[in-house]
């Protein structure tokens, strides 16, 4: 079986072998007939047309949220690092409580139970809603939530929200509004490529007027530096390395299937080919038969079967082959057939691509944020201690947590207070104090109620 594209290939020669050959090899080596360019175009637009309504892009190509998605779902850990580190910041989940002050004036969360509130939240499907919420802004540092007003200010009663509804971040874009002017729009639709029949715009929620509209948008982000309207994610510098990781396990699979049966390479001169379509040209005037280029592509494919069938198999082991050389005086050089054993040098480039894949972990465990402890990773074959872990522990809900908290609940302690102005009840997430097992009654231990 023969594979070609021009005038390079591969042969298989049905002995679990392949050979690669050149048609036309020149002593100027490799020349390739086309550039790839990577990335986009460098420049970034304030806004695109859409449907004729002017949006902001999210990113350069306008699709930060795909982007994201195809880079996680390839590296073999992705998710399972985002889905750790949302469960951290999730703890125990969200639970009512009161701003409050001990005696040495030290703030406190004294967690309450109000069960109106806790209603009114449950008419939200609030739980489902928020860790929604959080999926979002574990991955891109921001989401996006669609605001409800009740109808009772229709009617003279009193103003009141009556839903908060998370909207995956990849359909939602800010409409640009004008240099250096805060956009009061956002449009939904199946970005990159929205269809117009669903594409609808929505006005931005006011924070100082929470029944103003009927129905809003609400972006709420962790801010990025040097970014005027969507956040990005932390580890957006380590994505070229996280990109790397996740197409090794395709490279070395190919490598198995076909690369490490490569055996030789045949070169021939061009002298040939010029001969043997010269002679197919002159067969065809004289059988009056109309000359066409796939005669000499046919000719091609059949002489390098068969001078590839004369260098393996088992009728020709212990045999060798001989190709004449001549002398080309235009090119003031000897020109034949040449035939190349490939070192292929397995071991080095199998380590070499592991050496590629603890780099390219490493990156992602900085770039994540996360300590090697609680992401699972194992570098240098090594998974973090109990202890480890703990402590790792601690630090991520003293230095991590905070800001997620505050900005993943902010909508929902808008709702509160919007519908309970009297009340100084909010809304947090709840973590519980994990203590190391030896503080811990023997009873109560992981290792006794396994």
């Amino acid at each position: 079986m023969i594979r070609r594209s021009g005038n390079f290939g591969f042969i298989n020669n049905g002995n679990g072998e392949l050979i690669t050959f050149n048609l036309n090899a020149r002593a100027s080596g490799w020349e390739p007939s086309s550039r790839m360019l990577l990335g986009g175009s460098g420049t970034f637009q304030k806004y695109r047309n859409v449907h004729g309504v002017r949006v902001i892009p999210y990113d350069d190509n306008d699709d930060m949220p795909g982007y994201i998605d195809r880079v996680l779902s390839k590296f073999y850990a992705g998710e399972g690092i985002m889905g750790k580190k949302a469960g951290l910041q999730w703890g125990e989940g969200p639970r009512l409580y009161t701003p409050a002050v001990d005696g040495d004036n030290k703030p406190y969360r004294a967690w309450c139970v109000d069960d109106n509130i806790t209603a009114q939240l449950e008419a939200t499907d609030y739980i489902n809603q928020m860790h929604r919420c959080l999926i979002d802004l574990v991955h891109l540092e921001g989401f996006w939530v669609k605001i409800t007003r009740t109808r009772a200010s229709r009617v003279g009663g009193r103003g009141a929200l009556a839903k908060i509804e998370h909207v995956p971040a990849r359909t939602v874009r800010f409409v640009y509004a004008g240099e250096g002017v805060k956009p009061t729009e956002a449009v939904v639709g199946n970005f990159p490529n929205p269809d117009a029949g669903n594409f609808k715009k929505y006005p931005i929620f006011d924070k100082s007027q929470p029944f103003k509209h009927p129905v809003s948008l609400a972006y709420f982000q962790i801010y990025s530096y040097n970014k005027d309207f969507y956040s990005v994610p932390r580890f957006i510098g380590a994505a070229d390395w996280l990109e790397l990781a996740g197409t090794l396990a395709g490279i070395l699979a190919a490598y198995n299937e076909n690369a490490s049966a490569i055996s030789m390479h045949i070169e021939s001169p061009q002298s040939y080919w010029d001969r043997l379509e010269a002679r197919i040209r002159e067969i065809c005037e004289k059988t009056k038969v109309p000359y066409e280029s796939r005669m000499l592509e046919e000719a091609k494919d059949m002489a390098m079967e068969q001078f590839a069938a004369n260098l393996s198999g088992r009728k020709n082991v212990g045999k060798f082959m001989h190709t004449s050389q001549l002398w080309n005086e235009v090119a003031n050089d000897f020109e034949g057939w040449k035939v190349t054993t490939i070192d292929k040098k397995i071991k080095d480039y199998i380590e070499a691509q592991v050496a590629i894949c603890k780099k390219a972990e490493a990156a992602a465990t900085s770039g994540f944020g996360l300590d090697p402890a609680l992401s699972n990773l194992i570098l240098d074959t090594k998974l973090g201690s109990g202890s480890e872990k703990l402590y790792s522990l601690k630090v991520y809900n003293a230095t991590e947590t905070a800001v997620p908290d505050m900005v993943l609940c902010e909508p929902f302690n808008i709702f509160i207070k919007a519908n309970n102005p009297d009340k100084n009840v909010r809304i947090g997430l709840y973590r519980a104090i994990v203590d190391a097992e030896k503080n811990v009654n023997p009873e109560n231990r992981v290792k006794a109620n396994a």
